[in-house]
């Protein structure tokens, strides 16, 4: 007797899950989805499952079981590629070789992404890719290259409405000014990327941003505003529950001391 009631889709679900934060719960659900892929005779979702997985994976620091599942990828659209599927796996595959300090081999990846993603005019992929090779030189320790390609990263970012985009980058291009030394541009990026991640009601991007903010003012010396944005980051971590409370608490019984024997020394 058919109840009207569909079966879950594991696929779906593991979405949720994983752009909720949720990556074990998503990996255990896209695997059940992958083989249930596998057994059908035709299914168009072997793909994007293969890249989600890999993408869960490399969240949870499984590098070469994403790598493994990125090239299987590839391996499908060998025939017939889907030119946007195909670049963004290479730029995930780049993202691995970065993370594990290969850098030639990542910048092998990204320049071989960037053709298939202008030939498919795809600008979300190619904000997030000037990003990645910005990520790159940064890494190389060419801040001012990583500059100039967080900017092109920035600017189609605003083209395409990638609000996300844009509150990751303005955090890279702070953190990449802030090794130039110069704190005011910093700032007002760390600013920027806190704005953006509160747009889009993402409170791990504010606090990191904040985090941010945190040390750069105690880098200058600026110890109450420095103190102004930990008790906002506790805010947020009693809020949302994230773990590192006691740590944060420390610090701001450090700072505040500190801002209170300023005031006090500067008492007449």
């Amino acid at each position: 007797m058919d109840t009207g009631i569909q079966p879950p889709n594991n696929f779906l679900q593991g979405m949720i899950l994983q752009h909720r934060g949720n990556f074990v719960g998503a990996k255990r659900l896209l695997e059940l989805a992958l083989k249930e892929a596998r057994q059908a005779p035709d299914n168009h979702q072997l793909s994007g499952i293969l890249g989600n997985l890999g993408n869960v994976c490399a969240a949870l620091g499984e590098t070469e079981n994403a790598r493994e599942f990125y090239k299987e990828v590839l391996a499908l659209q060998r025939h017939h590629p889907d030119h946007r599927i195909v670049g963004q796996t290479l730029v995930n595959l780049g993202n691995l070789a970065r993370e594990k300090g290969e850098l030639s081999t990542a910048r092998a990846h990204y320049l071989e992404a960037k053709g298939f993603i202008e030939n498919e005019k795809d600008n979300h992929s190619l904000g997030t890719l000037y990003s990645n090779l910005g990520l790159l030189e940064l890494q190389a320790e060419k801040q001012k290259e990583a500059v100039t390609l967080f900017k092109k990263a920035l600017d189609i970012h605003k083209q395409t409405g990638n609000e996300e985009g844009l509150a990751a980058t303005w955090g890279q291009l702070g953190r990449t000014y802030q090794l130039l030394g110069n704190f005011k541009k910093a700032e007002t990026c760390f600013n920027f990327s806190y704005t953006h991640f509160g747009h889009i009601g993402n409170p791990s991007g504010e606090r990191e941003a904040l985090l941010f903010l945190a040390d750069l003012y105690e880098q200058e010396n600026k110890v109450d505003l420095s103190l102004h944005c930990m008790k906002r980051v506790m805010e947020i971590n009693l809020r949302y529950r994230f773990s590192d409370m006691e740590e944060c608490q420390k610090r701001i019984s450090r700072l505040q001391k500190e801002v209170t024997k300023r005031y006090r020394s500067n008492k007449p």
